[in-house]
């Protein structure tokens, strides 16, 4: 998979690539909706698959108090697109010159920087300064360009709509196992790049330094260790930090919630 700049992709750097099949969003956690996409546009192994997304979300760009979190680290993004069959990750690091762009100018620089086959939008797509383009403007916007937008429904579970927000509420709210059902795997913490500090037989790691989201507060059974090598253990997650047996470590994977701290 390549992974391009939004300025490299608008200097023309896969304009002669050929006809591409394209999806846009911010696409943290990669759930059941969003892997429906996914499949929709790798299909076509004669066509080029794109993702257009953010590095950030825009969210923390605008310092959204109530914002709780990641789901994604950009590192388990990209490797869950790689994963997928994405050929093509266009990655845009959101500014404040980008947040200026109307949904038109950002709609009509990607239809002008490469040849597109289809464009596949969720239902809820927004985009432009302040989100005010939807997914059904975007398909008159691209009328003039000649480019096909197609519109995908939402999914599903249990007659609520997924949604990155439902996971974050989930997890929030120590459901692990709904957070697990609708990303289709275990909620992980990427702390491959998060300061470990080592104190008698633990390591502890501090949840200021963590931007994923967090469940509560309270006692869990993960799976600790790196991609080569896992084992499953008890951590202890309150306020301040993790305090997580002695052991190297890349991710925990949130298994079971099994008290809540003080209890």
């Amino acid at each position: 998979m390549e992974v391009i700049s939004w300025n490299d992709f608008t200097n023309g750097s896969i304009k002669e690539m050929g006809s591409v099949s394209i999806t846009i969003g911010v696409f943290d956690g990669i759930h059941k909706g969003h892997q429906y996409i996914f499949s929709n546009i790798v299909n076509d192994k004669y066509k080029k698959s794109v993702v257009i997304t953010f590095k950030n979300n825009p969210r923390i760009f605008f310092n959204d108090k109530s914002y709780p979190g990641d789901l994604f680290s950009i590192k388990q993004k990209l490797e869950t697109l790689s994963s997928l069959g994405i050929d093509i990750v266009i990655l845009i690091d959101f500014s404040y010159n980008f947040s200026k762009l109307t949904g038109k100018e950002f709609l009509n620089l990607i239809a002008d920087n490469c040849e597109i086959n289809h464009i596949l939008l969720g239902d809820n797509f927004r985009c432009g300064h302040n989100g005010m383009t939807t997914s059904y403007e975007a398909v008159e916007i691209l009328k003039s360009k000649n480019v096909k937008v197609i519109i995908q429904d939402m999914t599903y579970l249990d007659n609520q709509l997924i949604s990155s927000t439902l996971i974050r509420k989930a997890i929030l709210g120590g459901n692990l196992e709904k957070a697990k059902n609708m990303l289709e795997r275990v909620y992980s913490l990427d702390i491959a790049d998060i300061p470990q500090i080592v104190r008698d037989e633990t390591i502890i790691i501090e949840t200021k330094n963590i931007k994923q989201v967090l469940p509560p507060q309270g006692h869990y059974v993960v799976r600790i260790g790196s991609s080569t090598e896992m084992q499953v253990s008890n951590i202890k997650l309150n306020a301040l930090e993790i305090v997580i047996p002695l052991q190297k470590m890349e991710k925990l994977d949130f298994i079971k919630f099994i008290q809540e701290e003080g209890r």
